[in-house]
């Protein structure tokens, strides 16, 4: 469920590599390519379930992979999950069916197969955003990039940059960010590379590089479990800081990662779980 906030910054080259000069297709979650919302159940072009498996990783089910789908506004509200805003929207995975809707898949529900933090019944769908950094060189950014990210995420979260397999499977080094029972707040980290005094936990070159963020459906179950209930699940993602830097000079994408303060204010928190009873028997 990122909810989500970038922000570049850049400074510094070295020989031979990439010195990143600008960056496009940053993209909030639910919205067209004018960035304005789009409709419950519509598909969103820019995030790609690129990897799931209803089996805790044991194997790839295509059944939930492809462009995302836009969370009914009705399954968000009430629901215990922080709330959409003027600017993005919770996507969920496809095949996703609406209890609401006589268990219809791909029309704005967010049920889908996952119980168990281990185990045969865990869910994972990988969530993947392609974006463009343009410069001089190739290769490797040298010049210092940060992107802050802000995100909600049911039930939990892991944040990677350009992993193996860009989101076409379960990455295997160390995640960037993390979150756990992420579905009812927000939560910020930043990525960035390890240049110009900067902690590196991610790695930017120039062109096309992959956001992926791996969403584990386990309602809210430690350990392994034998349920094969659906649940509700999603990601949100979306900014509410600065927008995009270049050596500390804001160069902001047009529409998508400027600044919007009047965000702030409708991320509303619920002290209570998601929809709990209306979920429990529903099912594919």
């Amino acid at each position: 469920m990122m909810v989500a906030a970038f922000a570049l910054g850049l400074a510094g080259v070295a020989h031979a590599s990439g010195l990143a000069t600008d960056v496009t297709g940053l993209y909030y979650t639910g919205v067209n390519s004018g960035y304005g919302l789009l409709t419950g159940g519509a598909t969103d072009t820019h995030w790609t379930v690129t990897y799931a498996s209803i089996n805790g990783g044991g194997s790839q089910n295509s059944t939930y992979q492809g462009s995302a789908y836009v969370v009914n506004n009705s399954n968000v509200v009430g629901s215990g999950w922080t709330q959409n805003s003027a600017t993005s929207q919770w996507i969920v995975a496809p095949g996703a069916a609406d209890p609401n809707n006589g268990n219809s898949v791909n029309t704005g529900g967010d049920f889908l197969p996952g119980n168990g933090n281990t185990g045969t019944k865990e869910g994972i769908y990988i969530y993947t955003l392609a974006f463009n950094i343009s410069g001089t060189g190739s290769g490797t950014v040298t010049n210092a990039v940060s992107i802050g990210l802000t995100i909600s995420a049911d039930d939990q979260y892991s944040v990677y940059v350009n992993p193996t397999g860009n989101g076409a499977s379960v990455p295997t080094g160390t995640a960037a960010a993390t979150g756990t029972s992420a579905w009812n707040n927000t939560s910020s980290a930043t990525l960035q590379n390890g240049t110009n005094g900067f902690n590196g936990n991610s790695q930017f070159k120039v062109g096309t590089n992959y956001l992926v963020i791996v969403v584990n459906n386990t309602n809210s179950v430690v350990g392994s479990s034998t349920s094969t209930a659906t649940n509700a699940s999603g990601l949100l993602v979306y900014q509410v800081g600065s927008a995009i830097t270049i050596n500390g000079s804001p160069i902001p994408e047009e529409g998508t990662w400027l600044p919007v303060f009047a965000a702030v204010g409708l991320c509303g928190v619920f002290a209570w779980r998601r929809r709990v009873g209306r979920n429990a028997a529903a099912s594919v």
